[in-house]
């Protein structure tokens, strides 16, 4: 069986202009928080250790500037309190070393940081009872590879599930629903009473409004011209698949509202957010410039080789490898020809868990 595993530590190992977007819409909520349970901050002695998980860190660097407020404005409350930075990924460790070793966070007093290299949709036994915030910003939305069978992530009619209508894409909503129930649920079992996630997930935003949308199209459209050409095979173009799904905001507090998931997490905000491509906004008014054009068409191909390329590698056969360059070859093609931006539509959530719960 083949197993996805998302390896874009080298492509994200500097802060994107989207993820401080994010991090600037979380910071508030974040602190708000802190200001919040600052009598629990103060009363804790330098034996505790006030943890925070950044789940689907990459290599760490998104979360950076974010984390060196938070921790500031902690160690504003009680300077002598020691602060665990957990960073979870499948990712390989080496990415995240190189980050720590030259991070300002690094060189913070009472500052540890810990890489574990394991899915976020596992158990954390080592966290249980412990965290005091959990964040994440663009992982929630890959879904559980391990817990489908080897067909699961096939389809001759696209390659990310949010381009079928409604009804054909039900049976992948429902993967992510059991997916994203399993990671609350131990979020669950790692955080303390009154911690909270702060979770940026990638979402749909109804109509053509889901993230990077033209680059999952473009590389659709281009897989099924291989195919005409020969290229493909149709076994290929079945197996080419992104195992991720974006859910709307309606789904998200549906699943909120359930049993167990109700009873345990108080939610504070299911809020929409658009964050525009910045990218193609610092083309605007410059695109009849072939150069501008050219050079804003590799960067998009770029960013969308990011996150594509290692489930590409996957769908192809052994011996159709090098086709790959092809691929993204032709992707920078379309977006010379056609232009688009590649804006990223969330769902900003805010859960607390309850006391007792």
């Amino acid at each position: 069986m083949h197993h996805y595993r998302p390896t874009m530590t080298v492509d994200y190992s500097r802060i994107s202009d989207t993820a401080r977007a994010v991090n600037a819409e979380a910071l508030p909520r974040m602190q708000a928080h802190i200001r919040r349970i600052s009598p629990r901050i103060e009363s804790m002695n330098s034996g505790d250790s006030f943890v925070i998980a950044d789940f689907g860190a990459a290599d760490g660097v998104n979360s950076s500037e974010l984390f060196e407020k938070i921790v500031g404005q902690i160690h504003e409350i009680n300077s002598v309190l020691p602060i665990k930075l957990i960073y979870i990924d499948l990712a390989d460790p080496e990415g995240f070393m190189a980050f720590w070793e030259d991070s300002a966070l690094s060189r913070l007093e009472n500052v540890e940081g810990r890489y574990i290299q394991r899915s976020f949709y596992k158990p954390f036994p080592e966290l249980r009872g412990r965290l005091q915030i959990g964040f994440s910003s663009t992982a929630l939305h890959w879904m559980n590879a391990e817990t489908a069978g080897p067909d699961y992530f096939r389809h001759h009619l696209c390659l990310q599930p949010n381009q079928l209508a409604d009804h054909e894409r039900r049976r992948f909503a429902e993967k992510w629903k059991e997916d994203f129930r399993t990671f609350l649920q131990e979020c669950s079992k790692s955080l303390v009473e009154g911690g909270a996630l702060f979770l940026a997930n990638l979402a749909n935003l109804g109509g053509d409004r889901w993230p990077a949308s033209p680059g999952y199209n473009n590389l659709w459209d281009i897989c099924r011209e291989l195919f005409a050409e020969g290229k493909l095979s149709l076994a290929e173009l079945d197996a080419i698949f992104i195992p991720d799904y974006f859910a709307t905001p309606l789904e998200v507090a549906a699943l909120l509202e359930e049993g167990y998931l109700g009873s345990c997490f108080c939610l504070k905000g299911c809020d929409p957010l658009t964050v525009p491509c910045a990218y193609f906004a610092r083309s605007q008014g410059r695109l009849n410039d072939p150069q501008e054009r050219s050079m804003l068409a590799a960067t998009l191909a770029r960013v969308v080789r990011a996150w594509s390329e290692s489930s590409m590698q996957i769908g192809l056969n052994p011996d159709n490898k090098a086709l790959v360059n092809e691929i993204y070859q032709r992707v920078e093609n379309k977006f010379f020809e056609k232009p688009e931006g590649l804006p990223y539509q969330y769902c900003l959530l805010e859960l607390i868990k309850r006391n007792n719960a």
